[in-house]
């Protein structure tokens, strides 16, 4: 990718494989050189929406199961000092 033009508001003037209004980084190498490199999302992620539970539903069931969970790995707990 090479220009060596600005325009009249001292833009960048890019070549045509590069969109309008793409988003792009600007590294300063030095006084003179920099680098553009045009920012393009990348694709290896998805984006998954969950459902935000404040508060459980009663489920007695359930309840049974847990305290019985709880009193096994209490039996092995040693007693506080």
């Amino acid at each position: 990718m090479k220009s060596a033009t600005l325009d009249e508001r001292r833009r960048l003037v890019m070549p045509p494989e590069c969109p309008a209004h793409s988003a792009v980084t600007i590294q300063k190498l030095d006084t003179d050189t920099w680098i553009i490199k045009r920012q393009v999302p990348d694709t290896g992620f998805k984006l998954v929406a969950v459902r935000v539970i404040d508060r459980l539903a009663d489920d007695p069931a359930w309840e049974k199961t847990e305290r019985a969970l709880a009193a096994h790995a209490s039996k092995n707990l040693p007693e506080p000092e």
